[in-house]
C-alpha cells in the first residue's frame, strides 16, 4: 500500500494540524485532527476490504494475432457476502497493451468486461498472475495485489496484406496442369464402391448398367496446390525471422482463402496439403511457436514438386539452395 499524490497532501495537512493542536491546545483543532485521523484509518480499512475476496478468469473466444486488436473477456468474481467492490483496475503484463477496469462488482457475484488489447509478439502466453489495483474510497492510498489466473492463450503471427506487399502473388503462374484424385469438380474416373466411400458420390446410372454399386472420383488440379517453405535455419536473425514467419502466415491465409490446397514446410516440420480454415489453424499453431534451428534435419529435398513459394530470411541462407526449384522467392527484408 502506498500513498497517492492526494494522500501525501492529506498526510502533510494532518501532520500540520497535529503540530498546531499540540502547540495551542485548542479543543476544536484536536477535534479536526481526530476527524482527519479517522478518515485515514477508514481509508486504509475500506481499501483492504475492497480488494478482499476477489478472483479473476480470462477467456478468449476467437483467434488472436500479434499486433492486432483482440477482444479478451475478463471476468472478476467477488466472494464477499455483504460488501461490493469498487474501482478495480487490472494491470496487464508488459507484452500486452490495453486497459481493463471494473467500476463495480456486486457482492457474491461476477462482472465481465471485454476490452480490446494488443499482444506485441506471437507465442504462448500463460496468464500466471495479474496485478489488480484500487484506491477506493478516498484516493489517498493505492493497494495492489496479485491474482493467480490459470490458462494460456496462443497468439498467432501478425497477418499482413500480401496483395499490397507483393502484387505478383495474384499473378503467380499456375503452370502445373497435372491431375490426381482429390476434391475437385472434374470427373476423374468411375470405380467400384468400397467400404467407407461417401454414398453421396454414388453414380446410380453406372451402377444400374454394371449391376453393382459404382462411385465417382473427382480430379483436383495441381495448379491449385501450393507449398509454402519457411527459412528457419541459423544463423539467427530475430527481426528478419519474425518478418518471415509473419509472411508465411499471411501467404498461407491468402491462398487458403482462394481455395488452394496448401502445404507448409520448414526444417523439422511438414504440414501436409489441406484446405479450409481448420487447415489454416494447423499452420498458424505451428508458426505461433516455431523457432530457428541449428541443423538441416528436414524432409525437404533438393527438388520441390508443384507450385511453391520460398520465404528467405537473408540472401545467404542455406535454404537458398531450394530457390531454383521454387516458383517464387520472397525475402523478409522486402517488408
Amino acid at each position: 500500500m502506498r500513498p497517492t499524490r492526494e494522500g501525501k497532501r492529506f498526510l502533510l495537512a494532518t501532520a500540520l494540524i497535529a503540530v498546531a493542536a499540540y502547540n495551542t491546545g485548542n479543543n476544536l483543532i484536536y477535534l479536526i485532527l481526530s476527524m482527519m485521523l479517522s478518515i485515514l484509518m477508514l481509508s486504509v480499512v475500506m481499501l483492504i476490504l475492497n480488494l478482499k475476496g476477489l478472483g479473476m478468469r480470462v477467456s478468449v473466444e476467437q483467434s488472436v494475432f500479434a499486433n492486432t486488436d483482440s477482444v479478451i473477456r475478463f471476468t472478476m468474481s467477488n466472494s464477499k457476502k455483504v460488501l461490493p467492490s469498487y474501482s478495480i483496475r487490472v494491470h496487464l503484463p508488459a507484452s500486452i497493451k490495453g486497459s481493463v477496469y471494473f467500476p463495480r462488482i456486486e457482492q457474491h457475484s461476477e462482472a465481465s468486461v471485454e476490452p480490446s488489447v494488443v499482444f506485441s509478439k506471437r507465442g504462448i502466453y500463460g496468464y500466471r498472475d495479474f496485478i489488480i489495483e484500487s484506491s477506493f474510497p478516498f484516493i489517498f492510498f493505492t493497494k495492489r495485489i496479485a491474482l493467480p489466473v490459470r490458462g494460456e492463450v496462443i497468439v498467432y503471427p501478425e497477418l499482413r496484406e500480401v496483395d499490397r506487399l507483393f502484387p505478383m502473388l495474384s499473378e503467380m503462374p499456375e503452370n502445373i496442369a497435372l491431375q490426381r484424385i482429390g476434391q475437385g469438380e472434374e470427373l476423374y474416373m468411375i470405380r467400384e464402391f468400397r467400404y467407407g466411400d461417401d454414398i453421396r458420390r454414388m453414380h446410380w446410372k453406372a451402377s444400374a448398367k454394371a449391376s453393382k454399386l459404382m462411385i465417382k472420383e473427382f480430379a483436383v488440379d495441381e495448379s491449385k496446390m501450393l507449398t509454402v517453405i519457411l527459412d528457419n535455419l541459423r544463423p539467427s536473425n530475430p527481426d528478419m525471422f519474425e518478418k518471415a514467419v509473419s509472411l508465411a502466415a499471411s501467404i498461407s491465409e491468402h491462398f487458403l482463402g482462394e481455395d488452394f490446397f496448401v502445404r507448409f514446410m520448414t526444417c523439422r516440420k511438414v504440414i501436409p496439403f489441406g484446405i479450409g480454415y481448420e487447415h489454416l489453424l494447423k499452420i498458424l499453431d505451428c508458426l505461433a511457436v516455431i523457432e530457428e534451428q541449428d541443423v538441416w534435419e528436414c524432409p525437404l529435398s533438393g527438388e520441390v514438386e508443384g507450385t511453391s513459394i520460398l520465404i528467405l530470411k537473408t540472401e545467404d541462407s542455406p535454404f537458398k539452395r531450394l530457390a531454383p526449384s521454387c516458383n517464387m522467392v520472397i525475402h523478409a527484408a522486402d517488408i
